[in-house]
């Protein structure tokens, strides 16, 4: 028997619902007026006929959205095609194109008598409306149902969408006759915002205040200040929320640093911005935030003022920027507005704190509500003690609570007295949690005080040095608000508000047991930086490398205890230990800073830590040009590996020496690295011969020595496919391509950079990826093909440019002058190579580089003329020495002033 009031002609059970909406219809409507009507008409026509075709029911529409069901995925998706096409198939008045937008999901949606009800039918809302006009958008479910249908789809990552608690992976359609490139989806990410768990209460009028000073064109820097637990926090991610449904908005938690000169790095960190080579990390900052409208929402600051500075001058070089920050004080800075954040008025207060009960099962009755009030104004409204003292009433009554007010058990209104009366307060919140967990939860309270941003289950357990109660302990910390977990993808990572961690660690000091567990945390992270360092020579490089990354505050805060206690030897394999990684993620003058203190005060440290330490500090010179710095770590390294009897780490260091004075002395070079090798093959070692081997081939390729070059090389390789280290294939298959090159030989390079750059794809190693797709782009031009060559090497310049690799930058464009030589362009081809010079600056002309300038100077000398060519030349140098290192660099550069 049916049910009345149920609609019966649409599908049940599993149903792919597609929403469309056509994009900017106001504005359209605007423009027509009256043809509107027509427009509307056949847009909605060219739809139908599309879902009929595919046996689509049409749920709803209004105006100009529909809602239509379908009972496969596969039928939504075609039908969407479908439409798209003969939407941009058709001639529309006045040449403007109908961009509609469509999202799809597919779910067991309920009927009803309207059509469909339920969370399926708001997530597929919700997709269509961060849709761009032509795009469709899929999410994750339905993409699974399409993976035996041959639909081709582009990943673009997890999105927050309005009203879904969780993020939803969002895919795109892509398909012949449609548009493929998109600007992000209008959604919460390319902002970096954690998930709201409450609803704000009381700050209506703090939030638009807040929103009322970042839409004055004038305030670009805006300071929410107030006590310690006010909650300037969650009004300042209310109000980047909002934004961030217009513009990108990235989260920067500054909570664990010490050291304002890591507040400019902690923000390259949180927007993908890397420090590489020379260039200064406020340079690469501006280039990648300019034009993007981004707004940065730096998170306790008050402790980092003397990074105000930095923040003027990024402010400055970034005219589209803003800034959100919450303090303690204001930073003074000009033009910076400041908004004071009071507690909450009692009766929003009240208000919170029954929310609070309600989120964890305690339903308040009305007769409860005089002490809740009480409780509140004794709290004096702070919303961080109201969250605390909320989670008791899991165990205790309002009256209760309110009794242990009255008996001094939670509260100790008589704080310090040089602290404000609201953070006295909110200390004696704290103190009253603490007095009431078990001697186990107490220990572990205390134990994750020291851990920096955010911990493992596994690193805090061992800190804490905790038994089997560690995880119920746990479970009551969290339960209390004391300890927040938040998992993802299996993982937990645990954190404390930073009041609380403040206190924590404010009371193990009194104690007299903070450096003991903060000893205790150094030595657990300096375990783990060993243990990464033999990962990341391994195929999990990737995994360690994120993983690094994820405790890189926990391994600040160990390096700043070693060396502030006086533990240099700790400190220094601490540092060391990391050296791939500092290279790798772009914290090179962080890593150097670190080494230099802990060798400036290194007597006493063991020879071999020493040693190792120098060596460490030279690697770091070397990824910023630092040369001479380099030269003279390595010669103080050298003579202690000696002593140690560390053959393999001589052979480094001869390379090493080899290397440096290849352009100025090249006779020492090759009678380094033949003394390195030699070594290498006494020692047996294959790795040390292989890497000794790639030195001196590269010594003999400077000498025009190529044919032997080529030997050494396809040596260096068969030893590393020996050892099945696939970086190290990468790197040897790259160093035989470019002595093939060299040589002449173009098959056997090609072949060489193929591999090299399968073997970098395979591994994810960006870096080799771009080296071997130049290098196939600069084959491509000599073996006459400008057209490809221009293809691939965009694709390197692109990828140099987003960790701004100058250097190699500068290849890439000198390549890109030649195919614009051999394109018959030739002041496109002059500019250029102006650019490639003004990126390059003062180094040196690689090998390959001379061959491509050779062939630049034969095609265009004759062509342009001597005075027209250094006249464009010099116009490209002009425009390469501000240029933004974006793939725009090419045209920029190549384009007359």
């Amino acid at each position: 028997m049916s049910q009345p009031g149920i609609r019966h002609d649409l599908p049940s059970g599993t149903v792919t619902l597609l929403f469309t909406d056509i994009e900017g219809s106001t504005r359209l409507l605007r423009r027509l007026g009256s043809a509107y009507a027509d427009v509307q008409g056949r847009h909605r026509r060219l739809l139908r006929e599309a879902f009929a075709r595919f046996g689509g029911s049409e749920v709803d529409t209004q105006g100009d959205a529909f809602m239509v069901a379908f009972r496969s995925a596969a039928d939504a998706v075609a039908a969407a095609v479908e439409a798209q096409r003969a939407l941009a198939a058709e001639r529309w008045p006045g040449g403007d194109p109908v961009s509609v937008r469509m999202g799809i999901h597919t779910g067991e949606p309920e009927r009803s008598a309207e059509g469909y009800v339920g969370l399926d039918v708001v997530r597929a809302a919700r997709i269509c409306a961060v849709a761009h006009g032509g795009q469709i958008l899929l999410s994750e479910v339905t993409r699974e149902l399409l993976a035996d249908a041959g639909c081709r789809t582009r990943d673009l990552g997890r999105h927050r969408l309005k009203d879904i608690p969780e993020l939803e992976r969002l895919f795109q359609v892509q398909a012949d006759g449609l548009p493929d490139a998109f600007p992000p989806p209008r959604t919460l990410t390319g902002s970096t915002l954690p998930a709201l768990h409450h609803r704000l209460v009381g700050r209506a009028g703090d939030l638009a205040a807040v929103r009322d000073l970042l839409a004055q064109p004038l305030a670009r820097l805006v300071t929410i200040t107030g006590p310690g637990g006010a909650g300037k926090s969650r009004l300042a991610l209310e109000a980047a929320a909002a934004l961030a449904r217009e513009r990108p908005v990235q989260l920067v938690g500054l909570a664990p640093l010490a050291d304002p000169a890591l507040v400019l790095p902690e923000i390259g960190r949180a927007v993908g911005v890397r420090e590489t080579g020379p260039r200064p990390l406020l340079d690469a900052l501006a280039d990648t935030l300019r034009g993007t409208r981004t707004l940065l929402f730096l998170d306790n600051l008050e402790h980092l003022a003397a990074a105000a500075p930095d923040l003027a001058a990024l402010l400055d070089r970034v005219g589209d920027l803003e800034i959100l920050c919450t303090s303690r004080t204001p930073l003074r800075l000009s033009g910076e507005r400041v908004l004071p954040l009071a507690p909450l008025a009692t009766e929003d207060a009240a208000t919170l704190f029954v929310e609070l009960a309600a989120a964890r099962g305690v339903v308040l009755q009305e007769d409860a509500l005089p002490s809740v009030h009480e409780i509140c104004r004794r709290l004096d409204g702070l919303p961080l003690a109201i969250e605390l003292v909320a989670a008791r009433l899991v165990a205790l009554p309002p009256a209760r609570v309110l009794r242990a007010l009255d008996e001094g058990l939670a509260l100790d209104l008589e704080g310090p007295v040089d602290l404000p009366e609201r953070q006295r307060t909110l200390r004696a919140a704290i103190e009253w949690s603490y007095r009431l967990l078990t001697d186990g939860q107490r220990r572990l309270h205390d134990a994750l005080g020291v851990f920096a941003g955010s911990a493992t289950l596994e690193d805090a357990q061992a800190v804490a040095g905790a038994g089997p109660e560690f995880y119920r302990d746990l479970e009551a910390l969290v339960a209390w608000s004391l300890v927040r977990s938040d998992v993802a993808d299996g993982d937990v990572r645990l954190s404390m508000l930073e009041t609380v961690r403040t206190d924590a660690v404010a009371r193990l000091e009194e104690r007299g047991t903070l450096a003991e567990l903060r000893l205790r945390h150094a030595e657990r992270f300096r375990e783990l930086a060993e243990r990464a360092e033999d990962e990341l020579v391994g195929p999990r490089q990737a995994e360690w490398l994120e993983r690094l990354d994820l405790e890189l505050d926990n391994l600040r805060a160990a390096l700043a205890f070693a060396f502030a206690s006086g533990r240099r030897e700790l400190g220094l394999r601490l540092a060391a230990a990391l050296s791939r990684f500092w290279r790798a993620h772009g914290h090179v003058t962080e890593a150097r800073r670190w080494l230099g203190q802990g060798l400036a005060q290194a007597d006493g440290v063991p020879r071999d830590v020493r040693a190792k330490a120098l060596w460490a500090a030279a690697r770091q010179a070397m990824a910023q040009s630092a040369t001479s710095d380099a030269e003279a770590l390595v010669e103080e390294a050298l003579p202690l590996f000696e002593e140690l009897g560390q053959e393999r780490e001589v052979v480094f260091a001869l390379s090493e020496l080899a290397w440096i004075a290849l352009d100025r002395d090249p006779a020492r070079a090759e009678a380094l690295s033949e003394q390195a090798v030699a070594r290498a093959r006494g020692l047996g070692d294959s790795r040390a011969v292989s890497g000794a081997l790639n030195v001196l081939s590269s010594v003999v390729d400077a000498g025009g020595d190529h044919t032997r070059a080529l030997a050494l090389n396809a040596e260096a390789l068969a030893l590393r496919r020996a050892l099945g280290d696939l970086l190290l294939v990468a790197d040897s298959a790259y160093n035989l391509g470019q002595s093939a090159f060299l040589a002449d030989d173009l098959r056997r390079a090609r072949e060489a950079f193929e591999e090299s750059l399968a073997t970098a794809q395979e591994l994810g190693d960006t870096l080799h990826v771009a080296a071997s797709t130049c290098m196939l782009g600069e084959l491509s031009l000599l073996e006459g093909d400008p057209g490809r060559a221009r293809a691939l090497l965009a694709e390197s310049l692109d990828i140099y440019a987003a960790v701004a690799d100058t250097r190699t930058c500068a290849e890439c464009l000198l390549a890109l002058a030649l195919a614009a030589a051999d394109s018959n362009q030739p002041d496109e081809a002059a500019r250029l190579w102006g650019a490639a010079e003004a990126l390059r600056a003062d180094d040196a002309l690689k090998p390959t580089e001379r061959v491509l300038e050779a062939r630049l100077e034969a095609s265009l000398r004759p062509a342009l003329g001597g005075e027209l060519l250094a006249t464009l030349r010099d116009e490209g140098q002009r425009n390469g020495r501000t240029l933004p290192l974006r793939h725009e660099a090419v045209s920029t550069a190549a384009r007359p002033i």
